[in-house]
């Protein structure tokens, strides 16, 4: 991350690191791990040609309690060395990481110093051949860095971090250049949401400041009469999250707050990719830091969503994702997905957990083993059957693959709680 609070000089420390940036690295580092791993599962396969981009890269290095650690260019080289060592231990044949990495800063000070920081670690000799340090706006670097990644191949495998440290250094015009031109993108895009509520003003000077997040005057003037609104700023988020969604485009993405607890401050930590399975991983990783991950919305599906219906004293409003969050999520998508499950239009092809996954993931924030465990509870409850893709009943099996069929149970009880029998043998739908 570079900006205001983050600068670097040759000659002075690097800057303290925040615990929740600390929280976002760790989340970084963890999922590149497992984005790896998956990619090369499968025992065939002999080559992956990978390539990360740092869009604000920083110096490399930061102060964090009372040490010098790794900053995210830094860990991106570091995870890629493990990587390396972990696929040599478990495949048996010879395998390629071929990685290559653009680091992208443009002030001249961080730029130096992180020049400076290559050149004392283990990776100094990859400076110029797979290492790619460019000192410049992301705005004037991103074609190349596009044309270099098609360039190499077909399949485009790549992760973009987009640290920035407001809401306005990235376009989203940038993200969908990306999405569009590239085959296997994945972005993630740190929006420090509160910082723009908190400005939010007809003033031309904030309006010149969201162009590159492309809302316009009558966009602003929505948000400020939410203002007099209860629940306001959830709702200008909720104004702002649909926004951008609809704006960038992208298949699949996990929109969750990260909290900093030291400026009592929050701001959108944005994946976005083309493949449901990679946004349930970053889904894990948020589970995973529980004491920095929220979001704002409801327990089960249509999280972020508002639904008039419902007493918005009741909202809630800070959703963490720890154990309780986990039993409230699992008993929401109970009375949820049975809908989904016995909508007529599935009739004939019942779906898989993989389907019913992909066409729920972007509304909630379970991940897939949340969602098998409520359908296992359903199977439990007499509510559904789960079968194989070889078409066996699974009656007793305690997890689920993403080819398993879910579909209704063929004798359900006639007190069924989580959706009328009978308005599911007509073929009723619910509001989901």
């Amino acid at each position: 991350m570079s900006g205001e609070k983050y600068a670097w000089s040759i000659g002075q420390p690097p800057p303290a690191l925040d615990p929740h940036s600390a929280a976002k690295h760790e989340l970084v580092r963890t999922y590149l791990s497992r984005y790896i791993d998956i990619l090369t599962s499968d025992p065939r396969q002999d080559l992956l040609n990978i390539t990360l981009v740092d869009g604000f890269a920083g110096g490399g290095e930061y102060l964090y309690q009372g040490r010098t650690v790794h900053g995210s260019p830094m860990i991106l080289l570091q995870e890629i060395d493990v990587a390396r060592a972990n696929i040599a231990l478990r495949k048996k044949k010879k395998f390629r990481l071929n990685a290559e990495f653009f680091f992208v800063e443009q002030r001249r000070s961080n730029f130096e110093f992180l020049q400076e920081t290559l050149r004392r670690s283990q990776y100094a000799a990859l400076v110029g051949e797979s290492v790619h340090p460019r000192r410049g706006a992301l705005a004037n670097e991103i074609d190349g860095i596009i044309q270099h990644i098609r360039a190499r191949g077909t399949a485009h495998r790549s992760i973009f971090l987009f640290d920035q440290y407001g809401y306005n250094q990235v376009t989203l015009s940038c993200i969908r250049q990306i999405l569009g031109q590239l085959n296997n993108p994945e972005i993630i895009l740190n929006f420090n949401v509160d910082w723009l509520i908190n400005y939010l003003s007809e003033k031309e000077a904030f309006l010149k400041a969201i162009l590159p997040v492309e809302l316009g005057l009558n966009d602003v003037r929505e948000m400020l009469a939410m203002r007099d609104q209860r629940h306001a700023r959830w709702f200008i988020q909720h104004f702002l999250y649909k926004h951008i969604i609809r704006r960038i485009g992208a298949p699949y993405y996990t929109c969750f707050y990260v909290v900093s607890p030291e400026s009592n401050r929050s701001y959108w930590l944005l994946h976005l990719s083309g493949h449901p399975r990679a946004r349930d991983e970053m889904a894990r990783r948020h589970w995973a830091m529980s004491t920095h991950s929220v979001h704002q919305g409801q327990a089960g599906l249509n999280m972020l969503g508002f639904v008039p219906e419902r007493d918005l004293a009741q909202l809630p409003i800070d959703y963490g994702f720890d154990v309780n969050a986990a039993e409230r999520t699992k008993g929401a998508l109970m009375t949820e997905l049975p809908g989904l499950i016995f909508d007529r239009r599935a009739a004939d092809a019942p779906p898989s957990l993989g389907q019913l996954f992909s066409a729920v993931c972007n509304q909630t924030a379970a991940t897939v083993d949340l969602v098998s465990e409520s359908l296992i509870g359903l199977r439990a409850e007499n509510e559904i059957e789960i079968v194989g893709p070889d078409g066996k009943p699974k009656p007793r099996s305690k997890s689920l693959s993403w080819k398993d069929v879910i579909r209704p149970a063929a004798q359900r009880s006639m007190f069924s709680t989580v959706w009328p029998v009978d308005a599911a043998r007509e073929g009723a739908s619910p509001a989901v």
